[in-house]
């Protein structure tokens, strides 16, 4: 039974360090190659999903056959104007061709990047300097041409990574910018720009005010003139009824009574003085005309009067007093 024991852990352990030395598992994304006596076996022997057989002298290369991503620092590019730019880009990168790039670029990732920023840096400052400014920064999308340039840039680049066993997937621009030295002087041709659009904008939107005042103008004194017309006519149809009822009230026998009594008050109210007491009677020969002007209205209106004849009474004296 001990012996058993035994046999077993041995074997325990016999496995055990087979599976440990002799087997590797990959992870899904990465592919596995096998360094053995300096001889790149591609194709190690699978025992099943991504488990491979390896001896334990076998160096394990893993390789990441996702996407990489490179970015550069800034670069100062002359346009084909001779304006200088800051510009910053990026690629996306993925092995292809796994031997190549063990081959070639022993040192993995950081050999990698030290190959792409000598190689984008020499394309992106060939390509770009073709370019004027107005076509990388323009308020018109269809005047920008920063597409075409990142598709020169990435078959440039692609030449020569084949043999290296990557390709570039993408070549872009994370950041363009102007060199302190020249930023402020192109802010103010830009602000100059701007301000000389708007200035345009600001003499078409006066003259097209002046006019539309102008316009108004007319009208309204087309409008006034014609109200005025309309004016006069009316108050002349007014006038030509007030003086043909004017003139048929003149001509009338109450009007003229109604003006001979009028003028009679007025008579007497011009010639008292201040503080002065009338005692009027209908025999009176000074009064007399005013109370047969009043004899004569109240006649005409129906109403009734003493007799001419009658003895002077108190209700018949007509008191009269001007302050």
């Amino acid at each position: 039974m001990r012996k058993l024991t035994i046999g077993v852990i041995l074997v325990a352990v016999v496995v055990m360090l087979f599976l440990e030395l002799c087997t590797v598992v990959a992870k899904p994304y990465q592919r596995i190659l096998l360094d053995r006596f300096g001889k790149i076996v591609a194709h190690p022997t699978r025992l099943c999903y991504n488990w491979y057989l390896c001896w334990p002298t076998d160096r394990v290369i893993r390789l990441d056959t996702r996407l990489h991503l490179y970015q550069s620092d800034i670069r100062e590019v002359t346009t084909a104007a001779g304006e200088p730019i800051g510009i910053r880009s990026f690629a996306l990168w993925r092995i292809i061709k796994p031997v190549l790039y063990v081959e070639h670029l022993p040192g993995g990732s950081l050999e990698v990047q030290r190959y792409l920023n000598r190689k984008i840096e020499g394309a992106v400052l060939k390509v770009m300097g073709q370019y004027r400014l107005d076509q990388m920064f323009n308020i018109d999308p269809a005047k920008i041409q920063m597409v075409p340039a990142e598709h020169q840039i990435r078959q440039s680049v692609n030449k020569d990574m084949e043999k290296l066993g990557i390709r570039v997937s993408r070549v872009g621009f994370s950041r363009m910018t102007f060199p302190p030295r020249v930023a402020l002087a192109v802010y103010d041709r830009m602000s100059a720009e701007r301000e000389k659009i708007a200035s345009r904008y600001k003499n078409e939107g006066r003259s097209e005010a002046r006019a539309i005042v102008a316009k108004g103008q007319e009208q309204a004194t087309e409008i006034r003139s014609e109200a005025e017309k309309k004016a006069e006519v009316i108050r002349g149809q007014g006038d030509a009824r007030a003086y043909e009822i004017l003139s048929a009230a003149e001509h009338s026998p109450k009007a003229r009574l109604f003006y001979r009594f009028w003028k009679s008050l007025q008579l007497f109210k011009s010639s008292m003085g201040q503080s002065t007491y009338w005692v009027l009677t209908p025999r009176n020969p000074i009064t007399a005309p005013l109370f047969a002007e009043t004899q004569t209205l109240t006649d005409e209106s129906g109403g009734a009067v003493p007799a001419p004849h009658a003895p002077a009474r108190t209700a018949d004296k007509l008191h009269l007093k001007k302050r």
